[in-house]
Protein backbone atom coordinates (compact mmCIF):
# COMPACT_ATOMS: atom_id res chain seq x y z
CA UNK A 1 0.00 0.00 0.00
CA UNK A 2 3.09 1.97 0.93
CA UNK A 3 4.59 1.50 -2.56
CA UNK A 4 1.10 2.15 -4.43
CA UNK A 5 0.73 5.63 -2.21
CA UNK A 6 4.89 6.33 -3.07
CA UNK A 7 4.33 5.73 -6.78
CA UNK A 8 0.66 7.97 -6.77
CA UNK A 9 2.83 11.13 -5.34
CA UNK A 10 5.85 10.69 -8.27
CA UNK A 11 3.20 10.57 -10.49
CA UNK A 12 1.53 13.73 -9.21
CA UNK A 13 4.99 15.68 -8.88
CA UNK A 14 5.89 14.66 -12.48
CA UNK A 15 2.32 16.42 -13.70
CA UNK A 16 2.97 19.34 -11.62
CA UNK A 17 6.83 19.99 -12.99
CA UNK A 18 5.56 19.10 -16.11
CA UNK A 19 2.91 21.73 -16.50
CA UNK A 20 5.40 24.41 -14.63
CA UNK A 21 8.01 23.50 -17.44
CA UNK A 22 4.74 24.34 -19.89
CA UNK A 23 3.69 27.49 -17.86
CA UNK A 24 5.48 30.27 -20.37
CA UNK A 25 3.25 32.97 -19.90
CA UNK A 26 4.62 36.36 -18.86
CA UNK A 27 5.12 37.58 -15.73
CA UNK A 28 2.23 40.38 -15.50
CA UNK A 29 -0.28 37.97 -17.02
CA UNK A 30 0.78 35.44 -13.97
CA UNK A 31 0.67 38.30 -11.76
CA UNK A 32 -2.70 39.32 -12.88
CA UNK A 33 -3.56 35.61 -12.08
CA UNK A 34 -2.49 35.54 -9.03
CA UNK A 35 -3.87 39.18 -7.85
CA UNK A 36 -7.43 37.62 -8.90
CA UNK A 37 -6.53 34.95 -6.23
CA UNK A 38 -5.90 36.59 -3.67
CA UNK A 39 -9.03 38.79 -3.55
CA UNK A 40 -10.82 35.40 -2.70
CA UNK A 41 -13.00 35.91 -5.22
CA UNK A 42 -15.16 32.78 -6.67
CA UNK A 43 -14.45 30.36 -8.94
CA UNK A 44 -16.36 31.99 -11.34
CA UNK A 45 -14.83 35.09 -11.57
CA UNK A 46 -11.55 33.70 -11.83
CA UNK A 47 -12.68 31.71 -14.22
CA UNK A 48 -13.94 35.17 -16.72
CA UNK A 49 -10.34 36.80 -15.31
CA UNK A 50 -8.18 33.19 -16.51
CA UNK A 51 -10.04 32.93 -19.85
CA UNK A 52 -9.50 37.12 -20.79
CA UNK A 53 -5.52 36.40 -19.80
CA UNK A 54 -6.08 33.15 -22.13
CA UNK A 55 -6.74 35.37 -25.08
CA UNK A 56 -3.96 37.71 -24.80
CA UNK A 57 -0.86 35.15 -23.77
CA UNK A 58 0.75 32.11 -26.64
CA UNK A 59 -0.80 28.77 -26.34
CA UNK A 60 -4.11 30.51 -24.79
CA UNK A 61 -6.36 28.06 -22.57
CA UNK A 62 -3.48 25.05 -22.20
CA UNK A 63 -0.57 27.39 -21.35
CA UNK A 64 -3.03 29.31 -18.85
CA UNK A 65 -4.02 25.95 -17.34
CA UNK A 66 -0.39 24.54 -17.03
CA UNK A 67 0.37 27.87 -15.22
CA UNK A 68 -2.29 27.85 -12.76
CA UNK A 69 -1.81 24.30 -11.74
CA UNK A 70 2.03 24.94 -11.28
CA UNK A 71 1.39 28.24 -9.27
CA UNK A 72 -2.43 28.45 -8.20
CA UNK A 73 -3.22 24.60 -7.38
CA UNK A 74 -6.27 25.80 -5.33
CA UNK A 75 -7.88 26.95 -8.10
CA UNK A 76 -7.06 24.62 -10.76
CA UNK A 77 -10.39 23.16 -10.55
CA UNK A 78 -11.85 26.12 -11.80
CA UNK A 79 -10.45 25.27 -14.93
CA UNK A 80 -10.94 21.50 -15.16
CA UNK A 81 -12.21 21.61 -18.48
CA UNK A 82 -9.64 23.28 -19.84
CA UNK A 83 -6.60 21.19 -21.85
CA UNK A 84 -3.55 21.21 -20.79
CA UNK A 85 -0.43 21.01 -23.13
CA UNK A 86 1.15 18.00 -24.69
CA UNK A 87 4.28 16.91 -23.46
CA UNK A 88 7.08 16.90 -26.23
CA UNK A 89 8.06 13.60 -27.00
CA UNK A 90 10.95 12.22 -24.99
CA UNK A 91 14.80 13.53 -27.08
CA UNK A 92 12.87 16.04 -29.17
CA UNK A 93 13.25 19.97 -28.96
CA UNK A 94 10.27 21.86 -29.92
CA UNK A 95 10.62 24.03 -33.19
CA UNK A 96 12.15 27.43 -31.62
CA UNK A 97 9.08 30.07 -32.62
CA UNK A 98 9.83 32.77 -35.18
CA UNK A 99 11.05 36.15 -33.35
CA UNK A 100 8.38 38.87 -33.54
CA UNK A 101 9.31 42.25 -34.40
CA UNK A 102 9.43 44.33 -31.07
CA UNK A 103 6.96 46.67 -30.97
CA UNK A 104 6.07 50.19 -28.87
CA UNK A 105 3.51 49.67 -25.71
CA UNK A 106 1.65 52.60 -24.67
CA UNK A 107 0.20 51.75 -21.76
CA UNK A 108 2.67 53.50 -19.58
CA UNK A 109 4.00 50.38 -18.15
CA UNK A 110 3.20 46.64 -18.42
CA UNK A 111 4.43 43.68 -21.11
CA UNK A 112 3.58 43.86 -24.86
CA UNK A 113 0.44 41.83 -26.19
CA UNK A 114 1.25 39.54 -28.71
CA UNK A 115 -2.06 38.56 -30.45
CA UNK A 116 -0.85 35.92 -32.53
CA UNK A 117 -1.65 33.44 -29.37
CA UNK A 118 -5.14 33.84 -29.07
CA UNK A 119 -6.95 30.43 -29.00
CA UNK A 120 -10.03 29.88 -31.09
CA UNK A 121 -11.55 28.37 -27.81
CA UNK A 122 -11.28 31.59 -25.57
CA UNK A 123 -14.41 33.01 -25.20
CA UNK A 124 -15.54 36.38 -23.35
CA UNK A 125 -16.89 39.92 -24.76
CA UNK A 126 -12.99 40.54 -25.61
CA UNK A 127 -11.90 38.02 -27.91
CA UNK A 128 -13.58 39.34 -30.89
CA UNK A 129 -11.78 43.09 -30.85
CA UNK A 130 -8.87 40.98 -30.16
CA UNK A 131 -9.14 38.49 -32.82
CA UNK A 132 -9.99 41.66 -35.06
CA UNK A 133 -6.42 42.47 -35.26
CA UNK A 134 -5.03 39.02 -34.93
CA UNK A 135 -1.56 38.95 -36.74
CA UNK A 136 -0.82 42.32 -36.33
CA UNK A 137 1.35 44.57 -34.03
CA UNK A 138 -0.28 47.42 -33.80
CA UNK A 139 0.50 49.67 -30.45
CA UNK A 140 -1.52 53.42 -29.73
CA UNK A 141 -3.51 55.46 -28.24
CA UNK A 142 -7.11 56.99 -28.32
CA UNK A 143 -7.58 60.12 -26.30
CA UNK A 144 -10.67 63.03 -26.03
CA UNK A 145 -10.55 65.72 -24.05
CA UNK A 146 -11.06 69.67 -24.28
CA UNK A 147 -8.42 72.17 -25.51
CA UNK A 148 -8.36 75.98 -25.25
CA UNK A 149 -7.18 78.09 -28.08
CA UNK A 150 -5.66 81.92 -27.88
CA UNK A 151 -4.26 83.47 -31.18
CA UNK A 152 -6.62 83.53 -34.78
CA UNK A 153 -9.80 82.46 -32.20
CA UNK A 154 -9.97 82.18 -28.88
CA UNK A 155 -12.69 79.26 -28.73
CA UNK A 156 -13.17 75.97 -26.67
CA UNK A 157 -13.08 72.84 -28.66
CA UNK A 158 -13.89 69.09 -27.95
CA UNK A 159 -10.23 67.25 -29.20
CA UNK A 160 -10.48 63.71 -30.28
CA UNK A 161 -7.24 61.49 -31.44
CA UNK A 162 -5.99 58.39 -32.67
CA UNK A 163 -2.32 57.23 -33.19
CA UNK A 164 -1.48 54.12 -34.25
CA UNK A 165 2.35 52.81 -34.46
CA UNK A 166 4.16 49.25 -36.01
CA UNK A 167 6.90 47.84 -35.97
CA UNK A 168 7.94 46.09 -38.37
CA UNK A 169 10.73 43.95 -39.20
CA UNK A 170 14.36 45.05 -40.12
CA UNK A 171 14.47 48.48 -38.42
CA UNK A 172 11.06 49.57 -40.26
CA UNK A 173 8.21 51.55 -38.52
CA UNK A 174 4.89 53.38 -39.17
CA UNK A 175 3.81 56.08 -37.03
CA UNK A 176 0.25 57.40 -38.07
CA UNK A 177 -2.30 60.50 -36.11
CA UNK A 178 -5.46 61.93 -36.61
CA UNK A 179 -6.44 64.44 -34.63
CA UNK A 180 -10.31 66.58 -34.73
CA UNK A 181 -11.34 69.34 -33.23
CA UNK A 182 -15.49 70.68 -33.28
CA UNK A 183 -16.23 73.70 -31.78
CA UNK A 184 -20.24 74.78 -31.61
CA UNK A 185 -21.87 77.37 -30.12
CA UNK A 186 -25.82 76.65 -29.70
CA UNK A 187 -26.59 75.53 -33.40
CA UNK A 188 -23.83 76.34 -34.98
CA UNK A 189 -20.58 74.97 -35.60
CA UNK A 190 -17.94 77.77 -35.89
CA UNK A 191 -15.00 75.22 -35.87
CA UNK A 192 -14.74 72.02 -37.75
CA UNK A 193 -10.81 71.33 -37.84
CA UNK A 194 -8.97 68.03 -38.59
CA UNK A 195 -4.98 67.26 -38.75
CA UNK A 196 -3.66 63.94 -40.58
CA UNK A 197 -0.43 62.85 -40.55
CA UNK A 198 1.93 59.69 -41.36
CA UNK A 199 5.52 58.80 -41.44
CA UNK A 200 7.66 55.47 -42.48
CA UNK A 201 11.18 55.09 -41.05
CA UNK A 202 14.18 52.79 -40.81
CA UNK A 203 16.36 52.59 -38.28
CA UNK A 204 20.23 51.06 -38.81
CA UNK A 205 22.58 49.12 -36.68
CA UNK A 206 24.77 52.71 -36.41
CA UNK A 207 21.75 54.66 -35.16
CA UNK A 208 20.88 56.89 -38.11
CA UNK A 209 18.33 55.88 -40.46
CA UNK A 210 15.83 57.26 -43.13
CA UNK A 211 12.17 57.84 -43.22
CA UNK A 212 8.91 59.83 -45.59
CA UNK A 213 5.98 61.07 -44.62
CA UNK A 214 3.11 64.14 -44.85
CA UNK A 215 0.57 65.66 -43.48
CA UNK A 216 -2.80 67.41 -44.26
CA UNK A 217 -4.69 70.11 -41.85
CA UNK A 218 -7.91 71.63 -42.48
CA UNK A 219 -8.09 74.92 -39.91
CA UNK A 220 -11.00 77.05 -40.87
CA UNK A 221 -10.39 79.48 -38.43
CA UNK A 222 -6.52 80.09 -39.59
CA UNK A 223 -4.45 82.08 -42.07
CA UNK A 224 -4.46 78.72 -44.30
CA UNK A 225 -7.58 77.35 -44.74
CA UNK A 226 -5.69 73.85 -45.92
CA UNK A 227 -2.06 73.09 -45.50
CA UNK A 228 0.07 69.58 -46.64
CA UNK A 229 3.00 68.64 -46.50
CA UNK A 230 5.36 66.02 -48.01
CA UNK A 231 8.99 65.18 -46.63
CA UNK A 232 12.22 62.70 -46.88
CA UNK A 233 14.83 62.77 -45.16
CA UNK A 234 17.18 60.90 -42.73
CA UNK A 235 17.08 60.61 -39.12
CA UNK A 236 19.56 59.91 -36.35
CA UNK A 237 18.69 58.62 -32.82
CA UNK A 238 21.19 60.51 -31.14
CA UNK A 239 19.65 59.00 -27.27
CA UNK A 240 18.16 55.69 -26.98
CA UNK A 241 18.11 55.55 -22.95
CA UNK A 242 15.66 53.52 -21.17
CA UNK A 243 14.19 56.69 -19.87
CA UNK A 244 15.80 59.51 -22.28
CA UNK A 245 15.11 58.75 -25.97
CA UNK A 246 15.86 61.36 -28.58
CA UNK A 247 15.49 61.61 -31.88
CA UNK A 248 16.64 64.29 -34.89
CA UNK A 249 15.83 64.52 -38.12
CA UNK A 250 16.54 66.14 -41.05
CA UNK A 251 14.98 66.35 -45.19
CA UNK A 252 13.75 68.04 -47.72
CA UNK A 253 10.06 68.66 -48.86
CA UNK A 254 7.16 70.54 -50.47
CA UNK A 255 4.42 72.73 -48.85
CA UNK A 256 0.84 73.41 -50.46
CA UNK A 257 -1.81 75.87 -48.67
CA UNK A 258 -4.14 77.82 -49.53
CA UNK A 259 -5.08 81.25 -48.56
CA UNK A 260 -8.21 81.42 -46.25
CA UNK A 261 -10.98 83.42 -47.84
CA UNK A 262 -9.41 84.18 -50.84
CA UNK A 263 -8.86 80.81 -52.00
CA UNK A 264 -5.50 81.07 -53.62
CA UNK A 265 -2.82 78.23 -53.55
CA UNK A 266 0.73 78.52 -52.56
CA UNK A 267 3.88 75.92 -53.26
CA UNK A 268 7.15 75.65 -51.79
CA UNK A 269 10.14 73.44 -51.48
CA UNK A 270 11.19 73.41 -47.50
CA UNK A 271 13.50 72.11 -45.09
CA UNK A 272 12.41 70.22 -42.51
CA UNK A 273 14.39 70.24 -39.46
CA UNK A 274 12.72 68.36 -36.56
CA UNK A 275 13.45 66.83 -32.90
CA UNK A 276 11.47 64.58 -30.91
CA UNK A 277 12.56 64.19 -26.95
CA UNK A 278 10.74 61.52 -24.44
CA UNK A 279 11.79 61.65 -20.79
CA UNK A 280 10.24 58.78 -18.79
CA UNK A 281 9.86 60.56 -15.53
CA UNK A 282 8.22 57.89 -13.54
CA UNK A 283 6.67 54.28 -13.45
CA UNK A 284 3.02 56.70 -14.21
CA UNK A 285 4.37 59.90 -16.10
CA UNK A 286 6.29 60.68 -19.17
CA UNK A 287 7.36 63.57 -20.83
CA UNK A 288 7.03 64.04 -24.47
CA UNK A 289 8.50 66.98 -26.67
CA UNK A 290 8.58 67.29 -30.32
CA UNK A 291 9.36 70.54 -32.20
CA UNK A 292 9.67 71.01 -36.08
CA UNK A 293 10.83 73.54 -37.92
CA UNK A 294 9.69 74.32 -41.85
CA UNK A 295 12.43 76.61 -43.79
CA UNK A 296 11.72 78.51 -46.65
CA UNK A 297 9.12 79.44 -48.13
CA UNK A 298 6.27 79.04 -45.68
CA UNK A 299 7.97 78.50 -42.93
CA UNK A 300 6.72 77.33 -39.97
CA UNK A 301 7.44 76.19 -36.62
CA UNK A 302 5.25 73.88 -35.06
CA UNK A 303 6.05 72.45 -30.97
CA UNK A 304 4.31 70.27 -29.05
CA UNK A 305 4.90 69.44 -25.11
CA UNK A 306 2.56 66.63 -23.57
CA UNK A 307 3.11 65.09 -19.55
CA UNK A 308 0.81 61.71 -19.37
CA UNK A 309 0.37 60.76 -16.19
CA UNK A 310 -0.86 56.87 -15.69
CA UNK A 311 -4.57 56.63 -13.85
CA UNK A 312 -4.73 52.82 -13.33
CA UNK A 313 -4.09 50.12 -16.24
CA UNK A 314 -3.97 51.42 -19.71
CA UNK A 315 -6.07 54.66 -18.70
CA UNK A 316 -4.23 58.19 -18.24
CA UNK A 317 -4.61 61.86 -18.30
CA UNK A 318 -2.94 63.74 -20.66
CA UNK A 319 -1.81 67.68 -20.97
CA UNK A 320 -0.21 69.21 -23.65
CA UNK A 321 0.19 72.71 -24.89
CA UNK A 322 0.69 73.16 -29.22
CA UNK A 323 2.58 76.26 -30.39
CA UNK A 324 2.40 76.93 -33.95
CA UNK A 325 3.85 79.80 -35.47
CA UNK A 326 3.68 81.35 -39.29
CA UNK A 327 6.41 83.26 -40.62
CA UNK A 328 4.16 84.38 -43.42
CA UNK A 329 1.72 87.48 -42.11
CA UNK A 330 -1.51 87.82 -43.77
CA UNK A 331 -3.64 91.15 -42.70
CA UNK A 332 -6.15 90.06 -40.69
CA UNK A 333 -4.95 86.88 -39.14
CA UNK A 334 -2.26 86.32 -36.22
CA UNK A 335 0.88 84.47 -36.84
CA UNK A 336 0.92 82.33 -34.20
CA UNK A 337 -2.07 79.90 -32.37
CA UNK A 338 -1.27 78.45 -28.76
CA UNK A 339 -3.41 75.55 -27.92
CA UNK A 340 -3.85 73.89 -24.24
CA UNK A 341 -5.32 70.77 -24.11
CA UNK A 342 -6.68 68.17 -21.25
CA UNK A 343 -7.51 64.75 -22.04
CA UNK A 344 -8.48 61.05 -21.21
CA UNK A 345 -6.19 58.35 -22.76
CA UNK A 346 -6.68 54.85 -23.35
CA UNK A 347 -2.90 53.23 -24.24
CA UNK A 348 -2.99 50.12 -26.24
Amino acid sequence: MRSVFQCVLACLAMALSSAAAFAEIPPAYRNLLAEADRRDIDDARFLETADMVAVLVPGGRAAVHADVIAHLPSRAGALSDWPLPEPAPEGERAPAADAEPEHEQRSLGGAPVALSGAPEGSGGWLAAPIRALHGELWSGQIRAGVQVENGNSELIDFSFAVELDRQLPHGWRVDNQFEYFLTEHGDRTSRDNWLAESRISRALDSGYGYYAGGSYERDLVGAYEQSAFATAGGVWHAIDGDRLGLELRAGVGHRWRERAGSGESLGDWVAEAASDLTFQISDTSRFESRTTVYGGGGSKVDQRFTLTNRLFGHWAVQTGLHIEHEFETEPGFEPTDTRLDVSLLYGF
